[in-house]
């Protein structure tokens, strides 16, 4: 992470974003470059070594994973305020880079690259943080992959911009993956691995809890599951009614059952651990 000619990789992302909407016009580049009061020798010097640290498999990609949110508020400040999407053309354009490769699917969907950089990297955190909310993701995707490759017109994106919002950035010294893999970084050592990152995502903990409260009693807890099943009470496969906090019941079907919790699977792939009192069979 020490500075490249000078160049911090703070001041890389935000010289990335300076030139962002046109970073194949090497006369631009330049230009807008040497207008910052940066040497084309030091800029060269910082675009060769942090890709170079970017792509070195023995970093296991945190010189990447720390660029990324930098880059993104670098982006949303020096434009206004963030780029944002809904979740339905987040998953149509992602489609479409998937059919026509990344320039063309966006171009094909009304969104320029830099604004896709900050799009993608709020649904791609928030996935991260919400794994079970967002476990069908996959499958939306490839919906709309096959709608695509079936004949159908790719779907216009509407960006929003709101003014002053801009991504929360890592401090200085924090876990470069935290943020990428929904864990919070208060609680994440600088030092730790993907995978120990991994296991500190919520739904990830959610999951443990429910495996630790099970094998406080497992022997119960299989009595008591093969007499919902003789029963018809709910079991793994039900079709379930969630009562949510806001009053508002919805539809869904059972998971993963616990002593106290259960992992349901709304419409659309959406799965959330909700307690067993909120719960009853369809």
């Amino acid at each position: 992470m020490q500075p490249i000619n000078g160049i911090t990789l703070e001041r890389y992302a935000e010289l990335g974003a300076v030139i962002a909407d046109f970073t194949n016009d090497t006369a631009k580049v330049n230009e807008a470059i040497q207008k910052e009061g940066v040497s084309l020798t030091d800029w060269e010097a910082a675009k060769t070594g942090w890709t170079a640290r970017m792509q070195d498999m023995n970093l296991m990609g945190r010189v990447a994973m720390a660029y990324m949110p930098l880059y993104q508020a670098a982006l949303a400040k020096r434009k206004g305020g963030q780029a944002q999407a809904s979740y339905e053309d987040f998953v149509a354009a992602s489609a479409a880079m998937k059919v026509y490769g990344p320039e063309v699917g966006l171009k094909a969907c009304g969104v320029s690259m830099s604004d896709w950089t900050e799009i993608g990297g709020h649904w791609n955190q928030a996935m991260a943080r919400e794994m079970g909310r967002y476990a069908g993701h996959f499958n939306l995707v490839q919906q709309e992959e096959q709608r695509l490759r079936a004949g159908g017109q790719p779907k216009q994106v509407q960006v929003q911009r709101v003014a002053g919002v801009v991504p929360p950035t890592p401090q200085a010294g924090a876990n470069p993956y935290a943020q990428a893999m929904g864990a919070d970084p208060n609680m994440v050592p600088a030092n730790a691995n993907p995978m120990q990152v991994a296991m500190m995502n919520p739904a990830y903990q959610a999951s443990m809890a429910n495996a630790a409260q099970i094998n406080k009693n497992p022997m119960g807890f299989g009595l008591g599951q093969a007499m919902n099943f003789v029963t018809g009470g709910i079991v793994p496969g039900s079709n379930v009614v969630v009562t949510w906090s806001n009053g508002q019941q919805y539809p869904g079907r059972v998971m993963q059952t616990g002593p106290e919790h259960m992992q349901v699977e709304f419409q659309g792939g959406r799965q959330e651990w909700v307690p067993v009192s909120a719960v009853r069979k369809a």
